[in-house]
């Protein structure tokens, strides 16, 4: 089955968006370092501004960055949806990896890289569709937030255990 072309731009839309993500080396050592989140959270907070939302980037440490932003629905007196991924990765070295690991490329129709599939991928479909809805101006039923965290491969102290203690009410 062919893709119309509404279909096939948005898949090249993930598919670039995803290559981009795995080449930002968001690596959590789970040393407390997390370097490359900063990086990750102002490349997600940007694609985000690109279509009108408003990001916010939430540090719970220098560099240990998350971002956060509503979209208003239709009925705000419902609860909100949250919808959320990490933009953090565990560990990968060069030398074990027959690919590079942070280059993103695509072979046998696959991208691989560090997040391809934990979790840049997901990170990467759901920018992707909220793009595609605030160029439609499509307006969810409720509000949905997004979240995207940083430090989910080492615990979540440094990402959503700092939203939650810190800015739930977003």
């Amino acid at each position: 089955m062919d893709a119309t072309p509404d279909t096939a731009a948005a898949q090249a839309e993930v598919v670039s968006l995803c290559q981009e993500l795995i080449r930002i080396e968001s690596v959590n050592f789970g040393d407390g370092s997390g370097p490359g989140e900063r990086a990750a959270a102002e490349y997600v907070a940007g694609k985000l501004a690109e279509v009108g939302l408003v990001p916010q980037i939430l540090e719970s440490e220098p560099g240990r960055a998350s971002v956060v932003t509503r979209i208003a629905g239709a009925d705000s007196s419902r609860g909100a949806l949250l919808i959320h991924g990490h933009i953090d990765v565990v560990p990968a070295f060069a030398d074990q990896w027959t690919l590079p690991p942070f280059a993103g490329e695509i072979r046998d129709g696959c991208i691989w890289g560090r997040g391809a599939v934990d979790m840049k991928d997901t990170d990467a479909m759901v920018l992707a569709v909220v793009r595609q809805w605030m160029r439609e101006g499509t307006v969810p039923p409720r509000d949905i937030v997004l979240a995207f965290v940083a430090d989910e491969e080492a615990g979540g102290r440094y990402g959503a255990r700092y939203l939650v203690d810190n800015h739930a009410a977003r």
